[in-house]
């Protein structure tokens, strides 16, 4: 018979974890996804280009005045957007693209401070101890180094094409999705610390439910990446037919444009080609995740419902890419599309941890984790 404990946890509700520490972390994943939603927004609207310096602290303060305004307008008009783009744009058009690209800058440095507040805190109250914060403080340093990474993308956009580097586009984005899934990682594992001991002790599941929950993240991971680099190339725009391209399934000169080959693997054809079929391959990973996670009568209610929810979300990501392609790229599709890619990361990333938790190993070096 079940102790009155156990009966107590197993009804107390668990929607929202008492751990401050969790909270924060938690909060910082939230803002991170946020970051990343915003930056897809400042790109589609073409805005990420209109701040020409990196001011970390004055930058916080737009322009204030007309001689500042003019200013800081004579500088972007030594830019190539706006000798190749934009030219003749009045100061009108100016300021409403610089104050996109600034608000994303102050939400950055907001988020950063709500990095950094909150750990100095649970020092101060003894939440931690200094050895205890250092992962923590990795997190913020990571932050940090985001930011300046995402100078680097902006800086190869302001000197000889008015378009930024495709690589460091997709690299800027796979840092914040790894800094995201870091994050989430350690909240989740205070989170597993704080269940009960009996419901930690569970029987080891199917070994194929792990390695499909890990080749699902990892497939999401390259998806995303893919995604990052059709976005810097501007590639969702050269063909808006499906599931043709040119007429054809598989382009006569999907390998051919560039050489050597396999440049072509990461440039507009080919990454746009590869972004459209890739989905299949994921969306074939989550149904079959899920049907193993079904058939397993070990596994966590809260594992098959997240197998269950990411695969709908694997189908509505790519129905949602084939009305993108359809309407010639809208912006705000573009924009949701861009938003439920990175939902569905953290969906594979519950289910990789879930499935990581479940095992004797995992159960074994839960209590040394952080």
């Amino acid at each position: 018979m079940s102790s009155v404990a156990d009966r107590q946890a197993r009804s107390a509700p668990r929607n929202v974890p008492d751990d401050p520490i969790t909270r924060w972390l938690l909060m910082v994943a939230a803002l991170i996804v946020a970051m990343v939603v915003v930056g897809g927004y400042v790109r589609l609207s073409r805005a990420g280009l209109s701040i020409v310096e990196w001011d970390i602290v004055t930058g916080v303060v737009p322009p204030i005045g007309d001689a500042a305004w003019e200013q800081s307008f004579i500088e972007y008009q030594q830019t190539p957007e706006y000798q190749l783009v934009n030219k003749g744009m009045s100061l009108a058009d100016y300021q409403r693209i610089f104050y996109i690209e600034w608000a994303h800058r102050l939400i950055a440095r907001i988020a950063g401070l709500l990095v950094v507040l909150p750990l100095v805190w649970f020092l101060w109250k003894r939440r931690m101890t200094i050895r205890e914060s250092l992962p923590y403080w990795g997190i913020a340093v990571l932050f940090g180094l985001q930011g300046a990474m995402g100078w680097v993308m902006v800086a190869s956009g302001l000197r000889d094409r008015p378009v930024v580097s495709h690589f460091r586009l997709t690299i800027h984005l796979m840092a914040a999705l790894a800094l995201l899934g870091l994050v989430l990682w350690m909240a989740f594992n205070r989170m597993e610390k704080q269940r009960p001991a009996a419901s930690r002790s569970r029987p080891d599941g199917r070994r194929s439910g792990r390695y499909l929950a890990w080749a699902l993240l990892v497939s999401v991971v390259v998806q995303i990446a893919y995604g990052g680099l059709v976005a810097g190339l501007k590639a969702g725009y050269i063909s808006n037919t499906w599931p043709l391209m040119f007429g054809r399934i598989i382009p006569s000169n999907l390998l051919t444009v560039h050489d050597p080959w396999w440049i072509n693997l990461f440039e507009s054809l080919g990454s746009h080609w590869i972004h459209r079929w890739l989905a299949f391959v994921v969306a074939g990973i989550a149904v079959a995740a899920f049907v193993v996670v079904r058939r397993d009568q070990t596994a966590r209610p809260a594992l098959r419902a997240t197998t269950s929810w990411t695969l709908v979300i694997v189908l509505a990501q790519i129905a949602l890419g084939v009305t993108v392609v359809l309407l010639g790229v809208p912006k705000w599709f573009a924009l949701a599309h861009q938003a439920i890619g990175v939902v569905l990361f953290c969906a594979s990333l519950v289910i990789a941890h879930q499935v990581s938790a479940d095992s004797p190993d995992a159960n074994a070096s839960l209590a040394q984790s952080v």
